[in-house]
């Protein structure tokens, strides 16, 4: 009997084995925020089990997970693709992972030379390790100078294959192509009293519509990514931050008159502009810098070091101060505009990336998007005085022209809240129409009487009505949209 239980002891050991030469290495369990940041920025066809993303088209990105294990604390966003959001080789999220494009070059499967990126990139690369389950690519070589991220993986190294890589150039040659530009209606090529446009990041379009009436009139596209835009002087300048550039379009000329040239890789988030049109500040991000132009010359006055990898900005109507948000930390640095110099920086929440001011220069609020909350700040003792509860993802906010109101857009709800600036209580809620979705951004237009609400998912802008307190119509652009600007007739 004893020598039954023994063979029967050794054949269960051996299928044991079997069994266990079968089992599936552990799957790499992405964060649920990441897993939703990314199928916002693809059209994922499926997560696979060692992390990499597989896209609708075919592309397959690898997962480098961060080092720094507590890391990914709170909302998670993409914080840099590298070259541009529309087509990135490399994607950096705030709690650190980082994903790279497969790319085949001289008939082997790689991914982009470290040397490639700008330095901020390297650093966060550099502070991760692949996968250790990773699935290597058929026929895959790792560039050697990404040797520090292997980790356990077996994978082989090669030196740095020579990867075409769309960089900013001296002069573009977009600009000087028809196909740049494109007539929507020939009918409403003049507009007395201005015009808006309409930047769209995630197509690398800008739209001209006719004010009042909001007619598409013609759309330009930089085949780059649009960030901020302002009005200087007779001149649009727009902050191209995936070709590192700023863009000159002439909206009256229709048509691009040359750029300023920014370091490569320095991602130009926003531009903003001295209320007599004199001076132009931009945001650049990469740097931790804003560099101050001459309008008239495009000559470059000075950098100034503020808070890391600064965003959005905005200049008061008296023109004496611009504040800078820093997205990472949750800080807005304050610059003077008379000596350019960094005055100081305050703490204002989690993911700041809205700014408005009262008529007055008194008043600053600035939205914090994973806070839900807006930080009203005193601006002549520069200090946040309150925070104020909003709804979910507060992103544009704008003052009536009485300063009695103060309207915020929450994008995860859809919604614009309404608070009395003197009491500081809220008054009011409207629901965004259907086709008005995820509000990016919230301008008063020169009537006073109307707000025009941008739309990052879905191709139509809002007028809210300030007077009823709804929404007058909606018009269809052709594209989503993100920063808006009013600019005079001729």
């Amino acid at each position: 009997m004893s020598a039954i239980y023994y063979r029967l002891f050794l054949l269960l050991i051996f299928f044991f084995g079997i069994l266990n030469s079968f089992v599936p290495v552990l799957a790499l369990k992405l964060p649920k925020e990441l897993k939703g940041c990314i199928s916002k920025t693809f059209i994922v066809a499926r997560f696979r089990l060692d992390g990499a993303i597989e896209t609708k088209n075919g592309e397959l990105y690898l997962a480098a997970v961060p080092n720094n294990a507590d890391q990914g604390k709170g909302e998670t966003f993409l914080k840099a693709a590298f070259p541009n959001k529309t087509a990135p080789q490399f994607l950096l999220f705030s709690d650190g992972w980082c994903f790279m494009k497969v790319i085949e070059v001289d008939k082997q499967r790689t991914v982009i030379s470290l040397d490639k990126l700008p330095v901020e990139l390297q650093r966060a690369i550099l502070a991760t390790k692949l996968a250790s389950d990773l699935i290597v690519p058929e026929n895959f070589v790792l560039p050697s100078s990404l040797k520090s991220i292997v980790g356990n993986v077996s994978v082989s190294l090669k030196a740095s294959p020579k990867v075409h890589v769309e960089t900013a150039t001296k002069t573009s040659s977009i600009l000087n192509e028809t196909k740049a530009i494109k007539v929507i209606n020939d009918k409403v090529l003049t507009s007395k009293s201005g015009w808006v446009l309409v930047t769209s990041p995630a197509t690398g379009k800008i739209s001209m519509l006719t004010y009042p009436d909001l007619v598409r009139a013609m759309e330009f596209s930089i085949e780059g990514t649009p960030s901020g835009i302002t009005f200087a002087n007779g001149m649009v300048y727009i902050a191209d931050q995936s070709k590192s550039r700023i863009l000159k379009l002439d909206p009256y000329k229709r048509k691009f008159l040359g750029q300023i040239d920014l370091p490569k890789g320095s991602t130009p988030k926003d531009v903003v502009a001295l209320p007599d049109g004199k001076l132009i500040y931009v945001s650049e991000n990469m740097l931790g810098d804003v560099a101050v132009f001459e309008t008239e010359t495009d000559k470059l006055l000075v950098r100034t070091k503020v808070h890391s990898y600064p965003g959005r900005m905005a200049i008061d109507p008296d023109g004496t101060l611009c504040i800078v948000l820093s997205v990472p930390d949750g800080r807005a640095s304050l610059l003077s505009t008379q000596t350019q110099r960094f005055i100081s920086t305050l703490p204002v929440g989690a993911l700041p990336n809205g700014i408005a001011f009262d008529s007055n220069s008194k008043m600053a609020y600035v939205s914090n998007r994973v806070s839900n909350t807006v930080a009203v700040v005193d601006l002549l003792h520069r200090g946040v005085v309150l925070n104020l509860k909003t709804g979910s993802g507060p992103t544009g906010l704008v003052v009536d022209a009485n300063n009695k109101k103060l309207y915020i857009a929450n994008a995860k709800d859809n919604t614009i809240s309404v608070f009395d600036t003197t009491s500081h209580k809220k008054v009011g809620e409207i629901r965004l129409p259907l086709d008005v979705d995820f509000p990016g951004s919230l301008i008063l237009l020169p009537d006073k009487k109307h707000i025009l609400v941008s739309s990052e998912s879905t191709e139509s802008l809002g007028l809210f009505d300030i007077a009823s307190q709804s929404f007058e119509k909606t018009e269809t652009i052709g594209h989503t949209s993100d920063q808006c600007l009013w600019i005079p007739g001729q």
